[in-house]
């Protein structure tokens, strides 16, 4: 079910099951999100959220980041960013959320992460996660209202970025991903 901000951009309404308090909620978190790239000197790209601004071939079916940013070390990077209540963690959709964000990553080869924020709660920094972490320590739950599936996932999974040489630690977030994929081959 989509839903739309007072700036024309579509959102889930329903993307942490939890919670719904306001559809301006999201578009809050990117402008936060963008605000403390400026005053960071981040060199990055804010993507036009606007509806007929992503090809029709994509729409519905691949998740469209709020942000493009270049991490030395790293490289290029998608980014979406989240303002959601925190309580342990975070949640996402899997349906409208997570599988997109996986086509979108296949589809465009650049890795989709997350940057979370309680805005109201007046969090200190953003917590990231790439949107395959979210979906391999990610526990599946059914939210009671919808009956749709989210990922709840806790904290410890998330790296806490609060200035930029924190961005560093992206680098190695996926390390721990590496290891089950040796377990794999025998």
């Amino acid at each position: 079910m989509q839903a739309k901000t007072a700036t024309g951009r579509s959102q889930d309404s329903v993307t942490q099951a939890p919670e719904r308090n306001g559809i301006d909620k999201g578009a809050e978190g990117e402008r936060q999100l963008n605000d403390w790239f400026s005053r960071h000197l981040l060199p990055y790209v804010a993507i036009c959220q606007a509806p007929g601004s992503f090809a029709p071939l994509f729409r519905g079916a691949v998740k469209r980041p709020d942000f493009l940013m270049l991490v030395e070390g790293v490289g290029l990077l998608a980014i979406d960013a989240k303002n959601k209540k925190c309580s342990h963690g975070f949640t996402l959709e899997l349906e409208t959320e997570l599988k997109k964000a996986v086509a979108f990553e296949r589809l465009f080869r650049l890795p989709l992460w997350y940057a979370f924020s309680d805005c109201d709660a007046g969090m200190d920094g953003w917590y990231w996660i790439s949107a395959l972490k979210a979906v391999e320590v990610g526990m599946t739950r059914t939210a009671t209202d919808s009956k749709l599936a989210f990922l709840a996932i806790e904290l410890k999974h998330f790296e806490h970025i609060r200035v930029p040489a924190d961005l560093a630690k992206l680098y190695t977030h996926r390390a721990g991903g590496y290891e089950r994929l040796r377990d794999l081959g025998g």
